[in-house]
């Protein structure tokens, strides 16, 4: 009886499991996979990606050596990560805007009557509010990506955030790229002309803005407000120093614009 009672136990257990993560709306979905890609939940499962697949919050998405892995969001939003790289979607939750509908307006009365009758004064569009409940939380883990912002952050900046070991990075309505800088990208001659003596880029992170604006703050809570076509090194030890150029290595090797890619 106990274990027949045990396995029962076990069953419910396992269908309600099963029946919150069919519950669960989708972050995202996935609209271009040029190689390997994985999806590792919360509880360490992991699933191969493709072409067409949802992403949900909680899941650390893996791209695998020369794959290009891009990510369309519920609210309009891309991410398209470099080869090699890990972003985890910490927390994503999109309440779709609700659509006010505007008050109609009555032509005011005039001394004479016309001799035929006014036609009413047609109502503006609806306007689209964005809900307070939306929020879009990201951590780049390995690698780095472009992102173009969807609708989610627009009203409440707060609402938004990517989060680095070394920075965390907040949007003004945006299109921009974050890298994790490693050995190789640390010998980019533009951090060769930038950086103070003895210091390296190695475990930093480039940020750069190709249009709109964001707002790096380091660890100490120091921010740079960057605009179009500025770029930022945001080093270990929370220096933070804006540079001349475009660095090197994304101008070789670009990284294209996730809402216009396609396989």
């Amino acid at each position: 009886m106990r274990s027949m009672k045990t396995l029962l136990m076990g069953l419910a257990l396992g269908l309600t499991t099963f029946a919150g993560a069919a519950l669960a709306a989708p972050a995202g979905e996935i609209t271009l996979l040029t190689g390997r890609g994985t999806a590792t939940s919360g509880d360490g499962a992991i699933r191969t990606l493709a072409k067409g697949d949802s992403v949900y919050s909680s899941e650390v998405i893996s791209s695998g050596a020369n794959t290009y892995l891009n990510i369309k969001f519920a609210d309009g939003g891309f991410i398209l990560l470099r080869p090699n790289s890990r972003f985890e979607i910490e927390k994503f939750v999109y309440a779709a805007p609700v659509e006010e509908a505007p008050k109609p307006v009555t032509p005011a009365p005039v001394a004479t009557a016309p001799k035929t009758a006014a036609k009413p004064i047609a109502p503006a569009a609806p306007v689209a509010s964005a809900s307070s409940s939306s929020s879009a939380f990201f951590r780049l883990l390995k690698g780095g990506f472009r992102a173009v912002s969807g609708l989610v952050g627009h009203v409440d900046r707060n609402e938004y955030r990517v989060s680095t070991p070394v920075a965390t990075i907040g949007i003004r309505g945006t299109d921009y790229v974050v890298v994790l800088c490693d050995a190789p990208c640390a010998t980019d001659p533009v951090f060769g002309e930038s950086l103070p003596p003895n210091a390296s880029a190695n475990g930093g992170a480039v940020v750069g803005v190709i249009s709109g604006g964001v707002f790096v703050t380091n660890s100490a809570g120091k921010g740079t407000e960057l605009t179009e076509n500025q770029y930022l090194v945001n080093l270990p030890d929370g220096t933070q120093i804006r540079l001349p150029f475009q660095p090197k290595f994304l101008r070789i090797d670009p990284i294209p614009n996730p809402a216009s890619v396609c396989e």
